[in-house]
């Protein structure tokens, strides 16, 4: 209820506006990319995304994707070019064939082999004629990745046709930008199924293209790493942890898992490895970003709310930094955090104010699959037009999660890259400390956390009612 107002609105519930480049605003970047810094002279840097595919022709991305190097393992064991033609003869510029990170790796080091010779010049982009698995259905998530890291601001036309009868074409600006607008990504695109050789495929593709930053905003399924908390809880005599184990895993499989985690901290000893931290504050993180720590180049990236808190999904135990993402609601027995708006409109009991003081409404805002694939859908039941804009409402979505946190650092080193902040030579454990040195110290109820800045203040928006 709003004063004398009993009358519940229809509809969506009624927030404050914020702005959609909030998070660039917090870490101290708006100001530096509104001013138009030029990056430093030679290649740009270079973030190769694991992750779903990404939607390419989004005109905030378009250009941003190095193309050519833009891999899909999905629907080919060692990798299809979703964007050749299928008989198109490939020639890559590719920096690190000769990569020896797989050396101790037996498994790995043979997989490298085959990954090399895959690659060769003259290579047919598609295998037995079988298309990549990147159509607009399963690029929601890289989509919005990729727009968080290296988006860049587009002018795009609405042709006459879409705007009525009489109507001119207009020019519609999308003044959006990720964190570096200079890098150039390289989605290399994968499923979510337990496969280890998938991974290490795309992680020594990764490495053979001399990515500056990788980018793993998700979890990996290892079927033999269990939750560390199962283990302890005792079941009749019996740990959880081993009624957890379903099905023996074969020997190659099992050594292809161990051979994986070792590969993660092996390439991240030469370049930084960027994870998300998890969304259900898992105790030390999810895997494989548990596996960072001082002495390698894995950097776990938990959330913060626009207030400064540890977002309700999220922990400080086990991450390297937070950074900007959404909240989510908590109600248990260590804090109660609950949406005040949505809990009037709900006909909800709503705990008093100070009991929600944490909660932030404030989301990211990231680019999406146009059209009527996304999070965001077009109002058109077909597919975008092939040249111009119908419409623009469906190319932008709402984000969050531990993964948009990790896209944004990702973006931040990569700007450090391409700032020449960073050197050239500089391997992973050392990227990782001059990130720690970009970073201020923020301190909560909830525990201290590194946050990135690249001024050395941080501005969090939402601080209303604090």
């Amino acid at each position: 209820m709003f004063g004398d107002d009993t009358r519940r609105p229809q509809g969506r519930e009624i927030y404050d506006d914020y702005a959609a480049l909030w998070h660039l605003e917090s870490i101290g970047v708006l100001g530096l990319l509104r001013d138009g810094p030029a990056p430093c002279k030679g290649r740009k840097s270079r973030v190769a995304v694991i992750d779903t595919s990404v939607a390419v022709d989004h005109p905030c991305l378009v250009p941003a994707i190095a193309r050519d190097l833009a891999i899909d393992f999905f629907s080919n064991r060692l990798g299809a070019f979703p964007c050749h033609p299928g008989d198109h003869r490939l020639t890559l510029d590719l920096p690190n064939l000769a990569t020896t990170v797989p050396d101790d790796l037996p498994e790995t080091r043979a997989l490298l082999g085959e990954l090399v010779d895959r690659l060769s010049p003259g290579a047919i982009a598609h295998v037995n004629g079988v298309a990549p698995a990147t159509s607009p259905d399963f690029s929601n998530h890289g989509t919005a990745i990729a727009g968080l890291v290296g988006a860049r601001p587009a002018l795009v036309e609405i042709a006459a046709e879409y705007r009525g009868a009489g109507a001119q074409a207009l020019s519609v600006p999308l003044p959006y930008a990720g964190v570096d607008p200079f890098c150039e990504l390289v989605p290399i695109s994968t499923n979510f199924d337990t496969d280890p050789e998938m991974l290490i495929l795309a992680f020594l593709y990764a490495e053979i293209i001399g990515a500056d930053v990788v980018l793993l905003p998700r979890s990996i399924p290892d079927p033999g790493r269990i939750v560390p908390e199962l283990a302890s809880v005792d079941l009749d005599g019996e740990d959880l942890g081993s009624l957890a184990t379903q099905v023996e895993i074969p020997p190659r499989e099992r050594a292809l898992w161990d051979e994986l985690a070792r590969l993660i901290v092996a390439v991240s000893m030469r370049r930084p490895v960027i994870c998300a931290a998890g969304n259900s504050q898992e105790s030390g993180g999810i895997y494989p970003a548990n596996l960072a720590s001082e002495h390698n180049g894995v950097i776990a990236v938990g959330a913060a709310n626009a207030k400064g808190m540890v977002a309700g999904y999220s922990q400080v135990a086990g991450a390297t930094l937070l950074a900007p993402s959404n909240d989510a609601e908590t109600f248990d027995r260590v804090s109660v955090r609950l949406d005040e708006q949505q809990a009037r409109f709900a006909d909800r009991l709503c705990p008093p104010h100070n009991d929600n003081r944490k909660f932030s409404h404030f989301e990211i805002v990231s680019t999406d699959v146009p059209g009527r694939h996304g999070y965001s859908y077009s109002p058109y039941a077909s597919d975008e037009p092939p040249e111009g804009l119908r419409e623009f409402g469906s190319y932008f979505c709402r984000f969050g999660g531990s993964s948009a946190a990790s896209a944004i650092v990702a973006g931040f080193v990569s700007l450090g890259r391409s700032l020449g902040e960073i050197e050239p030579c500089a391997d992973g454990p050392a990227v990782r400390n001059w990130l720690l040195s970009r970073c201020v110290s923020i301190d909560t109820d909830e525990g201290s956390f590194l946050y990135p800045s690249w001024t050395g203040k941080v501005s969090f928006p939402d601080l209303y009612g604090l």
